[in-house]
């Protein structure tokens, strides 16, 4: 069996899909087990958001990395999964990052500009300021990292190889809207959104096979949408402070449920879908797949 799951192959790669969802669904339990022995009782609010964000990351990342040692055989499970431990790294997550930042930024600057986000003062200091953002920025990490290593990730990969690029990057893209179905406001265009988004953190995996590139780019649109005091999908999340108050028309600016629920960011996602997209994506490393062959 297991010689069958390291050769390649479609049905290969669906077999091994197949088995890191098991892996990793044992392993999220057994980590929600131990930590509901660790933290019975403890009220966490708004924080314990986080929990299972880090549960479903430490899961997924173990998964993929026992996959990648005993069934792919990889020399370095890490980089094979997008996550060498190189200086590249940090400059990978950098550009993710600054992508995120731009998207969002033309979001609000486009907003501002003709009068459909307005500043407004709020309570609050600059040190709770600090620590709102600072925590934020912890938060976003945490469930970037959950979300990128679930749909970007391991899974992801085998999903390219079983299904072929466009219709794993289809696939991929509504599992991520659906998972949102649930978040607060929640309607067609909304999740429409977010799927899009799916695509475009798909398109900078496969442009870069870098997870620490999506995973900035995740947590840069959820960071910059918190610092323009604006729901994340749908989560109303309020910075002290300062307040900005959407007067455009919901339609277009996603009212309630934040950008991500207007028709402004569909044409922004898109458009960066289409610059992504512009051109066929480079294979995995040649070096990896040099060394799997020799074997």
């Amino acid at each position: 069996m297991l010689d069958d799951l390291t050769r390649g192959g479609r049905s290969h790669a669906a077999m091994r899909l197949a088995l890191f969802l098991a892996v990793a669904v044992a392993f999220a339990i057994a980590l929600a087990l131990i930590a509901g022995a660790i933290l019975s009782g403890a009220s966490w609010g708004f924080w314990g958001l986080g929990l299972p964000h880090a549960i479903i990351a430490l899961a997924t990342l173990g998964a993929g990395l026992a996959m990648g040692r005993w069934f792919d055989r990889e020399p370095d499970p890490l980089a094979a999964l997008g996550l060498p431990l190189k200086p590249g790294a940090v400059g990978a997550a950098a550009r993710g990052a600054a992508l995120g930042a731009l998207l969002i930024g033309v979001l609000m600057a486009v907003q501002l500009a003709v009068g459909w986000l307005r500043p407004a003062s709020d309570a609050g200091t600059a040190a709770a300021w600090l620590r709102h953002m600072g925590g934020m920025a912890a938060l976003f990490t945490v469930a970037a990292a959950s979300e990128e290593l679930l749909f970007r990730g391991y899974g992801f990969q085998r999903l390219v190889e079983w299904l072929d690029v466009k219709l794993a990057v289809l696939v991929d893209a509504v599992l991520f809207g659906a998972i949102h179905v649930n978040n607060p406001r929640a309607e067609l265009l909304p999740l429409i959104n977010i799927a899009l988004a799916g695509v475009l953190l798909a398109g900078v995996y496969l442009r870069t096979r870098s997870l620490w590139a999506a995973i900035g780019l995740h947590w840069s649109w959820n960071w910059f949408t918190t610092l323009f005091d604006r729901p994340v999908s749908g989560i109303e999340i309020d910075a002290p402070g300062y307040d900005f108050r959407e007067l455009g028309p919901d339609l277009l600016t996603g009212g309630a449920f934040g950008p991500e629920g207007g028709l402004l960011m569909t044409f922004i996602a898109l458009a960066a879908i289409a610059w992504v997209f512009r051109s066929p994506f480079p294979g995995p490393q040649k070096e990896a797949a040099s060394v799997r062959r020799s074997r």
